[in-house]
């Protein structure tokens, strides 16, 4: 005869399994939750970069290719990523700019959900807060509701069950919400700055803070600073969605026809011979980047502004500031200049030494160099060597008329030391599991075209 006791363990166990399985099955983390239909790009921490529309399931998300794509005699029309596999992602973008009409309104309505919520959205939210309070502590509350039960039934139920009811209780209410961080949500709604880890080196991006996640943030309306090539032949090249260039005996005339700044880096020949033009053009303007000897054909690269949601793990970044106390304490340019951000150095970057001695060996040759000199400075503002750096910049306004942004890019830099110095990069918390980020005064700095998340081909 099977013992009674044995049984109403059994079946607690059976239902509490059945209320557990239901809710694992159906949760899903929000923020991914929100970017699901979009057409987004996901980029992975080895740079890999996937691109396609999202689809998103408990146990991870899948990316639908808009064409399939061949690799190694078959093909490929989409991309998984598993829940466990989740670290390895770096980021994940929704541009704006590319939604279709449909898919704005969706955006639209999401966002009017978010921040001016019905009261049965607020009913709801509220709920979840309760219960991601509720978690840690009502593990106890069903140890004592299973204490209470045992005095009229304890020959019901033995020690080995109620200890894994209690168990099971928690991991049941832990999948009816999302963590819950009463300063996050004092957050959302406003513009905040975020700062990134990227590779070995610590960025900064402004955006709205939407929602947040036990992995993720969302992060709406980021101006995101994007690489792009531009190829330019004999006769200039060809009108692009971001720039005109004219060719001229010896220069070039790039013509800004976006909304935005263009950071223009430099021009590469395709011969090797380098020009560095470490420029800033507004929208509508016009700059003349000298060409090298015998030039003939290269690519200049530039890096445009985009207008985009993130989506970040909560591993690799943390929200720092409010975005209006940094427009209010500070100049209000500096929104635009944490764009352009060069970035703090993590660890010893040897690409970034043997730049510092080329540049160097150029400054030797060529004293007179502005644009070799905004170089230098960047590289040594990202390993927080102020002093030099603004040693280096102060003369380049001297001769600012001969620059192709007449030093607007100098002057950047120059607000970026000052920025530094008056402490609005706070010291981040002590590296760990919830803040992995080091501190920022205690670290050098900076970003280099190949570092910044592109396009990429599927796969």
């Amino acid at each position: 005869m099977i013992d009674a006791s044995l049984l109403v363990t059994l079946a607690l166990i059976f239902a509490a399994t059945l209320v557990g399985s239901y809710l694992r099955a159906r949760r899903r983390d929000p923020c991914l939750a929100s970017f699901e239909g979009y057409h987004v790009t996901l980029q992975l921490a080895d740079g890999k970069s996937v691109w396609g529309e999202l689809k998103v399931e408990p146990t991870g998300l899948e990316i639908f290719y808009r064409q399939a794509v061949r690799d190694d005699h078959h093909l490929e029309s989409s991309y998984l990523l598993y829940a466990e596999e989740f670290p390895q992602i770096r980021a994940i973008f929704r541009f704006v700019d590319e939604l279709s009409p449909e898919n704005r309104e969706r955006r639209a309505q999401d966002l009017r959900r978010s921040f001016r919520p019905n009261l049965w959205e607020r009913a709801k939210r509220e709920v979840r807060k309760f219960l991601n309070t509720a978690r840690d502590s009502m593990g106890e509350v069903i140890g004592l509701l299973l204490g209470r039960v045992r005095k009229p039934a304890g020959r019901y139920i033995t020690d080995t069950g109620e200890n894994y009811l209690k168990k099971l209780g928690t991991t049941v209410i832990g999948y009816a919400g999302n963590n819950y961080d009463p300063l996050l949500e004092r957050l959302i709604g406003s513009k905040v700055v975020v700062e990134v880890l990227e590779g070995n080196e610590l960025h900064e991006h402004v955006g709205i803070f939407k929602h947040y996640s036990g992995d993720f943030l969302e992060i709406l309306d980021v101006q995101y600073p994007f690489p792009q090539v531009v190829t330019v032949g004999a006769n200039g090249c060809e009108e692009t969605e971001i720039l005109q260039v004219e060719r001229l005996p010896q220069a070039l005339r790039v013509h800004n026809v976006t909304g935005h700044p263009l950071l223009l880096r430099r021009l590469v020949a395709d011969d090797g011979q380098e020009v560095l033009v470490s420029a800033v053009v507004d929208a509508g303007e016009r700059a003349t980047v000298p060409l090298p000897d015998g030039f003939q054909s290269g690519r200049l690269e530039v890096r445009r502004i985009r207008e985009l949601d993130m989506l970040m793990p909560r591993s690799r970044c943390v929200i720092r500031h409010r975005a209006e106390e940094v427009e209010t304490l500070f100049d209000p340019r500096a929104l635009l200049d944490i764009v352009f951000d060069v970035g703090i150095l993590l660890w010893p970057d040897e690409r970034a030494r043997r730049q510092e001695e080329r540049l160097r060996a150029r400054l030797e040759a060529h004293p007179l160099d502005g644009p070799a000199a905004v170089e230098l400075a960047s590289l040594l503002i990202r390993r927080g060597q102020y002093s030099e750096a603004e040693a280096l910049l102060r003369p380049v306004l001297t001769i600012r008329r001969s620059l192709p942004d007449n030093g607007r890019r100098a002057e950047m830099l120059l607000r970026e030391i000052r920025r530094r110095r008056d402490g609005l990069s706070a010291d981040l918390a002590a590296p760990g599991p919830a803040n992995p980020t080091p501190s920022r005064s205690a670290v050098p700095v900076g970003r280099s075209p190949d570092d910044l998340p592109g396009p990429r081909e599927n796969g």
